[in-house]
């Protein structure tokens, strides 16, 4: 699933600016994908590097105390938009 910057703005209800310019940075460390539209950037996350990070930080970050909050490493997967959302969008002229 992608979504455009302003869609995402408007979820996390941030600037735009202020979006974009972590976007970007998440683009450099490989854990979105971004491509340009006209004026507009849709993003895409890349969830195999999410799990490798989340692995990593798990195994390295957590193995210092084993305290109770450091469980079993949960994959990260897309989250389809429930339906009413995407009809929403739709109806905004965007994509979901």
């Amino acid at each position: 699933m992608q979504a455009a910057c302003r869609e995402i703005a408007g979820q996390l209800a941030i600037a735009p600016a202020t979006l974009s310019f972590h976007l970007k940075e998440l683009a450099h460390a490989g854990l979105v994908s971004s491509r340009q539209e006209g004026r507009f950037v849709y993003y895409a996350a890349n969830f195999d590097a999410m799990n490798a990070l989340v692995a990593f930080l798990t195994e390295n970050c957590c193995a210092a105390d084993c305290g109770p909050s450091c469980g079993p490493v949960v994959a990260c997967k897309p989250v389809n938009a429930p339906r009413s959302r995407r009809v929403a969008a739709k109806a905004r002229g965007s994509k979901a």
